[in-house]
C-alpha cells in the first residue's frame, strides 16, 4: 500500500514540476493567455498532489507513526528487508522529484519578482512620479508621499 501511495505521489510531482517548467517558460516570454491556462493546470497538479499526501499521511497515522519524515522512515524501517529497500528508493526518489518542484517553483517566482518590479518602475516613471519617494503600506505596496498624509506628526 505504501509504494503504491509513494508512486503516485511522485508521479503527480513529476506532473507539477512539468507544469512549473511550463510556466516558466511562459513566462520569460510574457503570454498571458497562456499563463492563465498553464495556472489552471498547475492548480489541479498541486490539489491531486494535496489529496496524495493526505492519503500518505492517513495511512502514516492508521500505522500508528507519525505523520512526518520521520515517520515515513520508521514506517520503512518496520518492513522486511526486501519492502525496505523498494521503499526506500521509492521515498528517495519522492523527495529528490519534490526538491526539483521545490526549485523551479523559487526560480519562477524570482522572474515573477523582477518582472513585478520591472512593471512597477515603469508606471512609477509614466505616472510622472519619482521611482525614490515612496514608502510601502501594510499590504507591501508603493505608497508615494504626494497626497498621502504624514508618517508622523510634529
Amino acid at each position: 500500500m505504501l509504494a503504491t501511495l509513494l508512486r503516485e505521489e511522485k508521479v503527480a510531482v513529476d506532473a507539477l514540476t512539468q507544469q512549473l517548467r511550463c510556466e516558466y517558460e511562459v513566462l520569460k516570454i510574457r503570454d498571458a493567455p497562456k499563463l492563465e491556462q498553464i495556472i489552471q493546470e498547475k492548480l489541479a497538479c498541486a490539489d491531486s498532489l494535496r489529496k496524495l499526501i493526505a492519503a500518505r499521511l492517513d495511512f502514516l497515522r492508521d500505522q500508528g507513526f507519525a505523520m512526518d519524515r520521520q515517520g515515513l522512515l520508521a514506517c520503512i524501517a518496520a518492513e522486511p528487508p526486501d519492502a525496505r529497500s523498494v521503499l526506500s528508493t521509492l521515498a528517495m526518489e519522492l523527495e529528490n522529484a519534490a526538491d526539483q518542484a521545490r526549485t523551479q517553483n523559487e526560480i519562477n517566482g524570482a522572474v515573477i519578482a523582477a518582472s513585478r518590479s520591472y512593471v512597477e518602475r515603469a508606471l512609477t516613471i509614466l505616472s510622472g512620479r519619482d521611482p525614490l519617494d515612496c514608502l510601502y503600506d501594510q499590504g507591501t505596496r508603493k505608497v508615494f508621499s504626494g497626497g498621502h498624509p504624514p508618517i508622523a506628526k510634529a
